[in-house]
């Protein structure tokens, strides 16, 4: 399948406005403020879904996976938080725990999650129809982790900003295994359930279920080795897998 490039950026356009909106400058409380948050992303999502029922399009049609167990492996990543967690000793205790405004994180989160699998994976990946495999991977996880400059918006200092480009880092990583998975299983909801479970699993039981404050060294260490140990399984993956079986997109 392939989206005309004004699409792409009309889409990419929407995308960022729903995510940069300054809601913080509102006079709302936290319960306000996501709420809003969560009303961009659902106008956000359903524009996305309207595209993909105009252009007929079915995102389980094509779906493999059975091919979705190769990357079983990867799932790893989406506890990397919790182990850094537990090799710096931290008590796991459940925190004062609000079930409503965990319940709106979680539905942010969840479509935060499918707009950026449908943009990235799916509207801009599946769109370079004619360049080869390693090239999609790229390029999607490339942008992806571009997009997360939307965050800039929310510095304040310094530090902020290094914890911005750091994002930027691990979600290029995170975007190379999104990618692959896309490209081999052609399978969007495979990648929306594995981008969920990371981003429920390393953000919203670290920071709103046990408040966490990881040590930052065992959170690199962790980091780095997780990442080391995917990134060679992924690229034995892309050597004797993707890279033998090229191909393109199914329309």
């Amino acid at each position: 399948m392939k989206f005309k490039l004004i699409d792409i950026l009309l889409f990419a356009l929407v995308f960022v406005f729903a995510n940069a909106f300054p809601v913080d400058l509102l006079p709302v409380d936290a319960f306000g403020e996501i709420a809003i948050k969560i009303s961009l992303r659902f106008v956000l999502l359903i524009y996305y879904c309207y595209t993909l029922w105009r252009n007929r399009i079915n995102i389980f049609k094509f779906a493999n996976y059975k091919r979705a167990l190769l990357f079983a492996p990867f799932i790893m990543v989406c506890f990397s938080n919790l182990i850094a967690a537990a090799i710096a000793g931290l008590n796991f205790q459940v925190g004062a725990i609000d079930p409503l405004y965990i319940s709106l994180i979680i539905i942010y989160h969840l479509f935060g999650v499918i707009i950026e699998e449908l943009l990235f994976r799916l509207f801009i990946q599946s769109s370079l129809v004619y360049a080869s495999s390693l090239k999609r991977i790229l390029a999607s996880a490339g942008i992806f982790a571009l997009f997360h400059l939307i965050n800039i918006v929310n510095v304040s200092n310094v530090n902020a900003l290094v914890t911005v480009l750091i994002q930027i880092v691990y979600s290029f990583g995170l975007g190379l295994l999104l990618a692959m998975i896309a490209e081999y299983t052609y399978s969007i909801p495979t990648c929306i359930v594995f981008h969920f479970a990371f981003n429920i699993i390393n953000m919203v039981l670290i920071e709103n279920v046990f408040y966490l404050s990881i040590p930052v060294l065992t959170y690199y260490l962790t980091a780095v080795g997780i990442g080391l140990v995917v990134g060679i399984y992924a690229i034995l993956i892309y050597i004797f897998v993707l890279k033998r079986n090229d191909r393109y997109f199914r329309e």
